[in-house]
């Protein structure tokens, strides 16, 4: 798992497989606003995480051989990282449909393997390669593309974006997508008990799914059918939806609503 994840979950619908101690990072109004400095907040972590990759970038231009990314996509990801509203990150990413192909370009400055340590995680419960899978926040598509190349096929996606939604199936990697919203009060268009796996890469943050949608995971996946997302280090202080991520994660354990498969 790499540094900046923080848990991924596997539930049995039921599932977390990690979690440490961090400290809650703090919460700062923003200088320099058109709009009064009540109503917005600047997530300090995240600022700093976009510095440092930043900087990831300048050092390797410094390199033998060092890369020239194209700066207009490079720029993109660091919008992309530093908006937390959810009208405008879908906005966004409506206008950007080749978000895979620089997502995959610059990955390794951002220090960025959420996809990938998802499906490492989901591999080790050996599915079945027909298994009904829904990718939620799918984005492009990046957890589709990598589980290709393991025989897994049969996914749907689910994601906010039209414009990403239409640019994951131009290269066939969903059988159908939702274009919707993950909220705890108005349910997604899918049956109950549709799913055998649904997995979510870094799609909990301000923005996008809170802990107080998890009853909208479990609803759509099948009984005995497994859960797995990841989040990002010090959750707990995204905002104040998240402050009460462990326990409401904990209370639906001991509700049975889920549980988890094994540590990690």
């Amino acid at each position: 798992m790499s540094p900046s994840s923080k848990l991924t979950t596997l539930l049995k619908q039921s599932l977390p497989l990690a979690r440490t101690s961090q400290a809650r990072p703090a919460l700062a109004s923003r200088l320099y606003s058109s709009k009064p400095e009540e109503e917005v907040e600047v997530n300090i972590p995240m600022i700093r995480k976009m510095e440092k990759i930043c900087r990831n970038y300048i050092d390797q231009l410094d390199q033998p051989g060092g890369k020239q990314f194209n700066i207009q996509n490079f720029m993109m990801m660091y919008i992309f990282g530093s908006t937390t509203n959810t009208a405008y990150r879908t906005r966004l990413f409506d206008h950007w449909p080749t978000y895979l192909e620089d997502f995959n370009e610059c990955k390794a400055i951002m220090g960025y393997r959420y996809p990938e340590t998802l499906v490492e995680e989901f591999l080790t419960q050996n599915i079945p390669k027909d298994a009904k899978i829904l990718d939620m926040a799918c984005g492009p598509g990046n957890v589709a593309f990598i589980l290709k190349d393991h025989a897994y096929t049969n996914i749907d996606g689910l994601d906010p974006s039209k414009g990403l939604l239409e640019a994951a199936m131009e290269k066939g990697l969903y059988k159908q997508t939702f274009c919707c919203y993950v909220t705890p009060d108005i349910p997604t268009p899918i049956a109950d008990n549709t799913y055998d796996v649904l997995l979510c890469s870094a799609g909990m943050f301000p923005g996008s799914i809170t802990p107080q949608a998890f009853t909208e995971l479990i609803r759509v996946v099948k009984q005995g059918g497994v859960i797995a997302w990841n989040i990002a280090d010090g959750y707990e202080g995204f905002n104040d939806f998240f402050t009460t991520y462990d326990e409401i994660y904990k209370q639906l354990i001991k509700d049975g609503k889920w549980e988890e498969i094994q540590p990690v």
